[in-house]
């Protein structure tokens, strides 16, 4: 099968691209064949595709009324990258297009292109994107659902993207003009979701049902560790480090626990804040590592005693949860989004409400004077998680489904066919 695997961004810099990444190199082992579609970018990796990317103009800063109305064209409607789309497909003639994120950066101008090719579309919703401005259900410091459904000018009024009036009008007026021509409804064959939740939430906000499907994203499984031999020390947050994501929780329970070491391994908008208030508090057991390679990642869990992944907003399927099971490694996280789906409480680990200082704490209390049960909870996590996220079992669903909506074109296109 010859597959086109989009999104905008190609190297390793959150869930989705971890699983894009995981994704393709698993199609490729089974011999299928795999284009990239994404943009360019200073970390981008290198691919034979990266002729056919697109650049993208910057959404975090200001550059003056006429360039601010090209960057806001752009992310509604990109001409650039549906011709060079048009350009990948001509030359790869591909059976099936496999969609991620692709909104601001490449925008469903794509869908248009692959529609008028005759190619059938699925998409992965990797976040909250499709019903929400700013991707993550969460503003002013608590979880969010004004915009429901379809309300979305509560995002200007709350100014839930970057603070910002106009960067919330930009995102509200793409919304807007998308939800009105129904690109996503009407190009794409099939939604999948990550978690249960996702796919429970979209339908609850209005989306039609019978064309999202459950599959949890898939794991490398070669490349994780085999699980650790012994219980490790201390607590381990890895992720990015802003607010939704819980990491002041994860500081505020190191500060009230000083005989316990709390390493956080990540970047991100919160990162220096963070770094500031541990030097002034004098936190000794408090270590900031920044961003590192996956393999450092996998150690820092394993010599870790506990993986945090404390969310105040509804994460829908964090990788950190999944990789930390894989390991064999014990999860403290909140009962928020689809991390009820990964930790099973009191069995694979445990379960906190979203920002509760003290419930983290004795958790993590309970686990550090236990080495026991940490290694009971990790071993059943293990199993557990490489069970829910198994690559081949993915693959094979995965494979299913890109076949069946082949057919479905097919058919499209018979019943269509001038009788003459």
């Amino acid at each position: 099968m010859k597959i086109v695997l989009v999104n905008k961004f190609y190297y390793r810099r959150a869930g989705a691209e971890a699983y894009l990444l995981d994704l393709e190199a698993l199609l490729i082992a089974a011999g299928h064949e795999v284009a990239i579609f994404a943009t360019n970018h200073p970390e981008t990796l290198p691919s034979k595709w990266s002729g056919y990317f697109v650049d993208a103009p910057s959404f975090n800063t200001r550059a003056g009324i006429i360039e601010d109305a090209r960057t806001v064209a752009h992310m509604i409607w990109s001409r650039s990258a549906a011709k060079a789309f048009r350009r990948l497909l001509n030359d790869f003639q591909p059976d099936i297009i496999h969609l991620h994120n692709i909104y601001h950066h490449l925008s469903p101008s794509l869908l248009p292109v692959a529609r008028r090719a005759g190619i059938p579309v699925v998409q992965t919703i990797h976040d909250y994107k499709w019903v929400c401005p700013n991707y993550t259900l969460w503003t002013n410091h608590e979880q969010c659902e004004r915009c429901h459904v379809y309300r979305y000018w509560n995002a200007v009024r709350y100014r839930c993207v970057q603070g910002s009036r106009s960067a919330s009008f930009a995102a509200v007026l793409e919304m807007s003009i998308h939800r009105a021509l129904q690109v996503y409804e009407r190009d794409v064959a099939r939604f999948i979701t990550p978690s249960a939740f996702v796919r429970d939430l979209l339908i609850r906000w209005g989306k039609e049902g019978t064309r999202i499907i459950h599959l949890p994203n898939a794991v490398d499984l070669s490349r994780i560790p085999p699980s650790s031999l012994h219980a490790g020390n201390g607590v381990v947050f890895v992720g990015r480090m802003e607010e939704w994501k819980g990491v002041r929780v994860v500081l505020a329970v190191a500060e009230s626990a000083p005989d316990i070491s709390f390493r956080f391994v990540g970047g991100g908008p919160l990162e220096a804040e963070l770094r500031q208030r541990a030097a002034e508090l004098g936190l000794s057991n408090v270590t900031f590592l920044g961003v590192q390679p996956r393999e450092v990642v996998y150690q820092e869990m394993q010599n870790a005693r506990v993986v945090v992944v404390p969310s105040l907003g509804k994460d829908p399927f964090p990788t950190t949860a999944l990789e930390a099971g894989a390991l064999g490694k014990v999860v403290v996280g909140s009962r928020a989004g689809g991390i009820p789906e990964i930790v099973r409480d009191q069995e694979t680990g445990i379960l906190v409400p979203p920002g509760d200082v003290a419930a983290l704490l004795d958790a993590i209390r309970r686990l550090e004077d236990d080495a026991a049960l940490a290694m009971r909870y990790g071993a059943a996590a293990e199993q557990h998680v490489r069970a829910l996220v198994d690559p081949v079992a993915h693959r094979t669903r995965l494979l299913a489904l890109y076949e069946a909506v082949i057919l479905e074109q097919q058919i499209k296109k018979q019943k269509i066919r001038p009788a003459f």
